[in-house]
């Protein structure tokens, strides 16, 4: 198919913008680009490969529709391992549109969503985590996540796991001698040079699964549940952070009734603000699902932002909630310090189990600048070690990497019993086989074709 077929997709966002690039791969790329774009020089093919040339895109009549550049990418060495060749163009959608019309009337099929990755993948130029990787750069939300995503991009976690796989050959190599050959009495060497090279791929699995979840708060952002009692600022920090009214602010209790969310970017991580409904007792049903709700998010944030009204003693509602933030990851922020003090910093560090304290104005902005500052400090973590090292942050490696994890277990825990070579083979080579599928190696062609579609067109 691949072959035989040229597709073809405009590469740039929809929208006006000052260029758009209509992109070209396969067989025929050049042989289109030559009928629709004029220039100096001859043709695509006999022309110095990535070197740009001006020109005019004209159509059957020699009527231009657009001036602009073309690049030829000879393969194997283009982003697909196809001839590719890129039009750029003024980025008028119309121009876009009649430009395309253009190379598919002249041959070109349309190209399906992440067929270029997935060509690119086909023919050797990616593997399945590194074409995974080019839509983490895309969608990157901030700098830590681009940073991992471009490590990605890279091969680090090809490159870990191509390391998991040759240990895993070379320990289940070791053992297939021992059922080929049982009269060289290889057993006993074997089994210690097993234990050990399992204990060895098993802490090394383990330890990046721990780090799965710090992979998750850099692509995703840190969930951060901003909580307090009815009335102590809650809505007033949340438009204060995103320094815009998102949220209704009323001095009536109960005014926010659900869970409102917004991402800012504190550092190179972003923050996923949940705004939620105020903590007490009621017999309101619509509050209380709020309330519920609100509990609930909590429970599920990485961070929370306990709001206490400063200009009052603390309540049983507050005292609560303080107790509750032990050994949790938490700011205190005692609100509305342009009021006169109620409430001393003392008494909540007590009641959290010394979690940081803040005093600030989300009306008025005061003191806005030192949680920010926390902020940073909680975000510098992720940020800093978003390039350093290695996380996963594709639930689909996560599970994988499971799986191999728990074949190992059972291998090692196999050869711990003495059980035969060829029962403890198995678990190596499902161990094996669920690595190889991170990297594609061992995929089935439904879950590439799955994995693709998720691809803007274009890329």
């Amino acid at each position: 198919m691949y072959e035989e077929t040229t597709i073809a997709a405009i590469a740039t966002s929809p929208g006006e913008g000052g260029i758009g690039i209509i992109r070209i791969s396969g067989i025929d790329a050049c042989c289109i680009a030559d009928k629709i774009f004029q220039a100096r020089g001859g043709k695509f093919a006999e022309s110095t490969p990535y070197l740009m040339r001006f020109g005019h895109v004209v159509r059957g009549d020699k009527t231009i529709v657009d001036e602009g550049l073309a690049v030829f990418m000879k393969a194997p060495h283009s982003y697909t391992g196809e001839d590719v060749v890129e039009i750029q163009i003024h980025g008028s959608m119309e121009a876009l549109r009649q430009t395309l019309a253009l190379v598919l009337e002249n041959g070109a099929v349309p190209a399906a969503r992440g067929e270029f990755t997935k060509r690119a993948f086909l023919n050797g130029r990616l593997d399945l985590t590194q074409a995974e990787a080019v839509m983490d750069v895309i969608e990157a939300k901030g700098a830590a996540a681009l940073s991992q995503a471009e490590s990605h991009l890279s091969g680090k976690l090809s490159s870990f796991v191509h390391t998991c796989r040759d240990e895993l050959t070379d320990l289940i190599t070791k053992l297939e001698v021992t059922i080929d050959y049982p009269e060289e009495d290889l057993e006993d060497l074997t089994n210690e040079q097993m234990e050990e090279g399992l204990v060895t791929i098993q802490k090394s699995l383990a330890d990046l699964l721990q780090r799965s979840e710090e992979g998750r708060i850099i692509k995703d952002g840190l969930r951060t549940a901003i909580v307090g009692r009815p009335n102590a600022g809650k809505s007033s920090l949340l438009n204060a952070l995103l320094q815009e009214d998102r949220a209704i602010v009323t001095d009536i209790p109960g005014t926010t009734r659900d869970t409102i969310e917004e991402s800012i970017k504190i550092g190179g991580v972003p923050l996923v603000l949940m705004d939620t409904a105020g903590l007490r007792e009621t017999d309101n049903r619509v509050e209380q699902i709020g309330i519920e709700r609100a509990r609930a998010s909590m429970e599920k944030a990485d961070l929370i932002l306990a709001v206490i009204d400063g200009s009052q003693p603390l309540t049983p509602d507050d005292r609560n909630l303080l107790s509750s933030l032990k050994g949790r990851n938490a700011i205190v922020i005692l609100n509305k310090y342009d009021l006169p003090q109620e409430t001393e910093i003392e008494d909540v560090r007590e009641l959290s189990g010394n979690i940081p304290c803040i005093r600030l104005s989300a009306q008025y902005g005061s003191g806005m600048d030192d949680l920010k500052e926390e902020l940073r400090k909680i975000t510098g973590h992720q940020d800093a070690d978003a390039g350093r090292e290695l996380f996963l942050t594709n639930l689909r490696h996560v599970d994988l990497v499971k799986k191999s994890l728990a074949s190992v277990e059972r291998a090692l825990e196999s050869v711990r019993n003495g059980m035969p070579a060829d029962c403890i083979v198995v678990d190596l080579t499902e161990a094996w086989t669920q690595m190889g599928a991170i990297t594609g190696d061992t995929v089935d062609d439904e879950l590439i074709n799955g994995i693709f579609e998720r691809f803007c067109v274009g890329k």
